[in-house]
């Protein structure tokens, strides 16, 4: 029996029956566990042949003898929040005890299929438990998810004695669709906002310490440009193209992942103009750190420097370099999986994501880009904590006791004193960390690994955790396949591997793109939650955007966007906490097609009030304000008028996010307001209205509406 948890190991009780080559499981808990709140899964104690994960809720007690159907324990949803549980393989039969808290009367439980089509639902009591008894051949269909929406303002949703009997699956055999649930649409439909163009592969934003006004931006082909916030203008503020590789893995205008890769301001940058950068040269000299055979030659190496700027004329492009040196440099056997991400954490110490040194299932004699994989050993990198590829590595660039003394190592690094791990690592087992991020209220580490050729995942990264490449693959075990592709199972995982918070196959996409926990005030919806995405669903230029509170993914509904052409390259984030999307038309790192664009928020309409985030105030043709109003409609009039009850003057960095209002014509134009009916369908209009003159409250009349979508 095993419990793996992002937060905790836990005991209870699981029986199974299994068979030599085939599997079956019955699963029975009454959730006699504590500390489950966040990500947890049930598994076979034999060979973890069949979970049941649990996402969202909390297995609890909260002193209320009614809530319990047997024991002192339940699973629970608190107000206003979603659960999900998921089997794997489907449940062909499942048992379990649903009711509400007093006073509690608005939650469902909906059984879906691995379609994501809703089965049958279950309307929740606080009156009595409902016992939900199903079976594939009432439904037609094996359970695949359960969902239980808390739809209440008060009060728990909860579940107890679930027992569920899952479908036969022959070991050792690859899943061809091991999360068979598909990424539904949610409800916060936004828009995309170019904000620069004519870049060529932007893959990172983010603004300097104390400075709101520009957002820098670095380009996979060498530049790293500042962008005017306010007014759009952008400059190439450190050119380091001449540093990388040549680019084009496959010949010239090619793909690569190699390049200008990372970078991250110092916390005292406006003091001390300390820049750090992360960008793929060419191999020759010996670097600190390799796993490259003697009688062969790395692809490329990666190089970490530290440049100091003129702190006293940090405004100027191209910045003023006053010295630079390296501080670290890492062989990589190929041309792939090399991560780049640099971050300094509140400790003040900076941490740089390592892939697992390229090719294909992090293992040597494979055939990848037309060469024979070296440089991986018997184990791959990812488990290989004597070299840094597949880690998390956390350093201190003002120290010196460095093997090369050329950084310091944290004396509370999670390996220090190891004969046998390198005291760099901070985590590891990872593929291609591509990126993690800090989230600027909790400080919670949040890491995006791209997966080989099934699960893409989101981690919450733990000092001295194991995340398990190559021995799996999200949650799920990888088989390498000798020299052929490599795929996952529904065999067991065995040792101390952390599991992923949440991940999602390559039905929906085909490599993950990290991003950030939003924490901007702009877009309510999406406040605490991860936002991130997928390059491309298809490999076709169909990039995705999601969103997670760490139970379902859901998709970002985009008011409009170029039918084809978007390649999701990487995410940005301003010092408003508003956030960013990079991408190109082509997914190659030539030309100029790359776009900044800042996700901005729609007009909303909702009981009366029209809640407009962004109007830009025209006085003889220049904007001189921008602000967030609210508009109250007035009851019985005809045609419909609007009076302002609230305005709040914004930055300049919200200029051009949504309406504009020219005080010389008295006109508002409001291009996008989402008004969502009572099914949750969200639809779309552009209004104008006019200012009415003699009014003793400042008020609008609506003159024009069009349905955009």
């Amino acid at each position: 029996m095993k419990l793996r948890s992002q937060y905790a190991i836990l005991s209870f009780l699981v029986l199974f029956s299994t068979s030599f080559t085939l599997c079956a499981a019955e699963i029975n808990t009454s959730f006699e566990f504590n500390n489950t709140s966040g990500f947890f899964t049930l598994t076979d104690s034999a060979d973890d042949n069949a979970s049941v994960s649990f996402n969202g809720g909390e297995a609890k007690s909260v002193g209320n003898f009614s809530l319990y159907h047997t024991g002192s324990n339940a699973w629970m949803i608190a107000p206003g929040a979603i659960g999900n549980i998921d089997f794997n393989p489907p449940a062909q039969e499942l048992t379990v005890f649903f009711r509400t808290q007093s006073g509690n009367d608005a939650s469902v439980l909906e059984l879906l299929d691995s379609d994501g089509g809703i089965l049958i639902s279950f309307s929740g009591s606080s009156a009595s438990w409902t016992e939900v008894s199903v079976s594939e051949a009432a439904l037609g269909k094996p359970v695949a998810q359960a969902v239980l929406r808390n739809e209440a303002g008060q009060g728990y949703a909860v579940l107890d004695d679930l027992n569920a009997i899952t479908q036969q699956v022959q070991t050792g055999q690859r899943l061809d669709d091991p999360i068979p649930a598909s990424i539904q649409k949610g409800t916060v439909r936004l828009r995309l906002r170019s904000v620069a163009s004519e870049l060529t592969a932007p893959n990172w934003a983010v603004s300097a310490p104390g400075d709101s006004q520009y957002l820098y931006v670095g380009d996979q082909s060498g530049k790293l440009w500042r962008i005017d916030l306010t007014n759009g203008g952008q400059a190439v503020f450190l050119d380091l193209t001449d540093l990388l590789v040549p680019l084009g893995a496959f010949g010239s205008g090619s793909f690569d992942e190699r390049g200008f890769l990372g970078f991250a301001f110092h916390p005292g940058f406006a003091d001390n103009g300390l820049l750090y950068t992360y960008t793929s040269e060419p191999a020759g000299e010996q670097s600190d750190f390799s796993t490259i055979p003697s009688d062969a030659s790395a692809n490329h190496r990666s190089v970490i420097r530290e440049w100091r700027l003129n702190p006293a004329n940090l405004e100027q492009n191209p910045a003023t370099v006053e010295a630079e040196r390296v501080l670290l440099t890492v062989d990589q056997p190929q041309f792939n999986h090399n991560a780049g991400a640099l971050n300094f954490g509140t400790d003040g110490m900076l941490y740089i994501a390592l892939g697992d040194g390229g090719g294909a299932d992090d293992r040597d004699g494979q055939t990848s880009a037309g060469g024979v994989i070296i440089g991986h050993g018997e184990n791959g990198n990812g488990q290989n904590t004597g070299n840094p590829l597949g880690s998390l590595l956390r350093i201190d660039p003002a120290g010196s006791n460095s093997n090369n003394g050329q950084y310091g190592i944290p004396g509370d690094n999670p390996f220090v004193g190891s004969t046998t791990v390198l005291e760099e690592i901070y985590a590891y087992g990872f593929r291609n960390p591509f990126r993690f991020s800090f989230d600027a209220v909790s400080g919670a580490l949040v890491l995006a690994d791209v997966g080989q050729n099934d699960i893409e995942e989101v981690n919450l990264v733990q000092a001295g955790g194991n995340y398990g490449w190559p021995l799996k693959e999200g949650s799920f075990r990888f088989d390498p396949n000798g020299n052929e592709p490599g795929f996952v199972t529904g065999d067991a995982v065995t040792g101390n591997l952390i599991d992923p918070v949440v991940q999602y196959d390559h039905d929906e996409g085909t490599a993950i793109i990290g991003g950030f926990v939003y924490r901007g005030s702009a877009i309510s919806k999406l406040q605490q939650t991860y936002v991130f995405g997928d390059v491309s669903k298809t490999g076709n230029g169909d990039g995705r955007l999601f969103y997670t509170a760490g139970a379902e993914i859901l998709e970002l509904d985009l008011t409009a966007r170029d039918a084809s052409g978007f390649w999701v390259l990487g995410f940005g984030q301003d010092a408003d906490g508003e956030l960013y999307v990079l991408s190109n038309t082509s997914g190659v790192p030539f030309g100029t097609n790359g776009t900044v664009y800042k996700l901005v928020p729609n007009a909303v309409f909702n009981t009366g009030v029209l809640d407009v985030p962004a109007v830009d105030v025209m006085l003889d043709g220049d904007s001189s304000d921008v602000f967030r109003v609210r508009l109250q409609t007035v009851m019985g009039s005809e045609p419909i008028r609007f009076e302002l009850v609230q305005a709040e003057r914004l930055t300049q960095n919200a200029r051009g996010d949504n309406a504009v209002f020219n005080a010389q014509t008295g006109k508002l134009s409001i291009p996008y307001i989402n008004i969502t009916n009572a099914d949750n369908a969200v639809s779309t209009f552009a209004a104008e209205l006019e200012l009415l003159a003699d009014q003793s409250v400042l008020t609008f009349e609506l003159t024009q509406v069009t349905l955009v979508k």
